[in-house]
């Protein structure tokens, strides 16, 4: 497998991957900009991972929307599956919360509404996210975002479904989940509102020296999680409670969907 090119496709640089597969920026044959993805040689050996790259690449074959990476094709390389997103010219909504960068800090409720349609457009697709976070969101430098990754994306039910393994990054997942291993639109709804906690506050909900403190608290209906005005005293009163919607620990307190999320972002001035 050559260095400069593959499947066709001429490599111009590596973009930091995971354990399990490896990332490109490539030129297709008309030198338009794409990203190949494509197993390691490890993870090709492994039927479940193999199973779990060809379900993300089917889920994002059919999402079409502004908000979410396009998908252009899947693939073989020698054996290797591989699939083809579009190129976004981008940073990670986790570099600019990290910086606290002008983009994020100019433009917070215009990127927040961005999340909330495409996070409300994949669940109308009849999936849930389950790995929502800052790393997973994409924003352009015109303030466009765009949301990523969808290798735990499952389809989602008129009901709570059972799950046998925990999906996604601790900090974000809902407490029904951590402790039931129950997820529906809610659990991403949650997911949601932490990172949009950390958009507005520079901080998660739930901090502490210790991790299984936070995890403790991040669960235990008694504790609830810290005023976002504490942080940040020019949060709206309307949209500090928007948020603390979207994190109530019993998920029957949160929002039911997020279409009536989008409802009160949109109600907001």
């Amino acid at each position: 497998m050559s260095t400069q090119e593959f499947a066709g496709y001429s490599i111009t640089r590596n973009l930091a991957g995971g354990g399990l597969t490896r990332l490109y920026v490539a030129l297709d044959a008309q030198q338009t900009r794409v990203v190949i993805r494509h197993l390691t040689a490890d993870s090709v050996r492994i039927r479940k991972l193999r199973k779990s790259f060809f379900h993300s690449a089917e889920v994002m074959e059919k999402l079409h929307h502004p908000n979410i990476v396009r998908f252009i094709r899947l693939g073989y390389q020698d054996k290797v599956p591989y699939m083809v997103l579009e190129y976004v010219e981008s940073r990670t909504l986790r570099d600019l919360i990290l910086y606290r960068d002008p983009l994020l800090t100019n433009n917070v409720l215009s990127l927040i509404r961005q999340m909330a349609n495409g996070l409300a457009y994949v669940h109308a697709q009849k999936y849930l996210h389950l790995d929502f976070k800052p790393e997973n969101i994409l924003v352009r430098n015109d303030g466009q975002v765009v949301i990523i990754d969808f290798d735990l994306a499952i389809r989602s039910k008129r009901w709570t479904k059972k799950i046998k393994q925990m999906p996604g990054t601790p900090s974000y997942i809902a407490p029904e989940t951590l402790t039931k291993h129950i997820v529906d639109e809610r659990s991403d709804i949650y997911s949601f509102g932490v990172t949009c906690y950390e958009m507005l506050t520079y901080h998660k909900p739930f901090e502490g020296d210790k991790l299984d403190q936070v995890r403790l608290a991040q669960v235990d209906p008694r504790i609830p999680p810290t005023r976002l005005k504490q942080y940040n005293p020019q949060v709206p009163a309307a949209l500090e409670a928007l948020v603390l919607k979207c994190l109530a620990k019993k998920p029957e307190d949160r929002y039911p969907d997020m279409a009536l999320v989008i409802r009160d972002l949109e109600a907001l001035i």
